[in-house]
């Protein structure tokens, strides 16, 4: 299956090019296969038209979240948490080695596929028909969300 971001989209992003037919070239492409897998199985979809078996255009939110998943496993490939030097020092919690997703990036893929959690669950059975549709905004600020009144 293809990486749904391109070594070139890495080498802009890193500001450096990586020498053809080099172990550093095959690695980036073998992360960038690794980070769409897992964007891939959050996403719900391959990005294939299931008639032609095509490649279809990927989202700008979904190449960001490949991109940082692969600049994140180039920069710290062994998942380096902390530094000190001298009276300096800096840790970060939760750091993994290799390819991973972050919950943020996780809801941002979610969010780009249109799935953020929310439907409404008819309570009866039968011939249903949508009657209106509103949108409604939550206390806390959240997207707005459909609220479908039904009748039969």
């Amino acid at each position: 299956m293809f990486a749904l971001a391109s070594v070139q989209d890495v080498e802009t992003r890193l500001g450096r090019t990586f020498p053809t037919e080099s172990p550093e070239l095959a690695r980036v492409a073998a992360l960038l296969d690794d980070a769409s897998a897992l964007v891939r199985d959050v996403a719900g979809t391959t990005w294939i038209n299931p008639t032609t078996g095509d490649p279809v255009e990927v989202p700008g939110t979904i190449r960001y979240v490949v991109l940082r998943a692969v600049e994140r496993a180039i920069r710290n490939p062994d998942g380096f948490s902390a530094e000190s030097d001298g009276d300096y020092s800096y840790q970060r919690t939760g750091v993994d080695p290799g390819v991973y997703l972050t919950p943020g990036e996780e809801k941002a893929i979610r969010r780009a596929m249109g799935r953020t959690g929310l439907w409404t669950q008819p309570l009866y059975r039968g011939d249903m028909c949508v009657a209106n549709t509103v949108f409604v905004e939550d206390q806390y600020g959240c997207e707005l969300f459909p609220i479908d009144t039904y009748y039969t």
